[in-house]
């Protein structure tokens, strides 16, 4: 289930920005085959989605430090993005490519994905795939 917004929104320009992960978000980078799976799979549960087509992944937020202590070996390729890194973020309006953009748009209570829940998602989808 998606957590409720935190005290932040995206760029209001159409452009994308570098901003930084760690102190509204922390974001896990998926490559695209993957990625896709998961969205499926989360279905309504899914927070707001990036997708990076130029970086062939789609990007999740979550509350920062949540996935501190995940597990990566069962996720090959997953990224995750914490304090000390940046992450382009698409304007709020930008909803289509080409490139950086919102493949699930932020709104009202789809801010945030749940961490424990896309982490068994993220799981059932790399082992789909193996």
């Amino acid at each position: 289930m998606p957590t409720n917004a935190l005290p932040w929104t995206p760029p209001t320009t159409c452009s994308v920005q570098m901003l930084p992960a760690g102190r509204w978000w922390d974001a896990v980078q998926v490559p695209r085959a993957l990625g896709e799976h998961a969205l499926r799979l989360l279905g309504d549960a899914t927070g707001a989605v990036i997708d990076d087509p130029g970086g062939k992944r789609l990007v999740w937020l979550i509350e920062p430090g949540a996935a501190d202590q995940w597990d990566m070996t069962w996720l090959p390729g997953i990224e995750l993005r914490g304090s000390a890194t940046f992450i382009h973020v698409p304007g709020v309006d930008r909803t289509e490519g080409p490139g950086v953009h919102w493949r699930v748009p932020l709104a009202p209570g789809r801010y945030l994905t749940e961490p424990a829940f896309l982490l068994a998602v993220l799981q059932m989808a790399a082992r789909a795939a193996r």
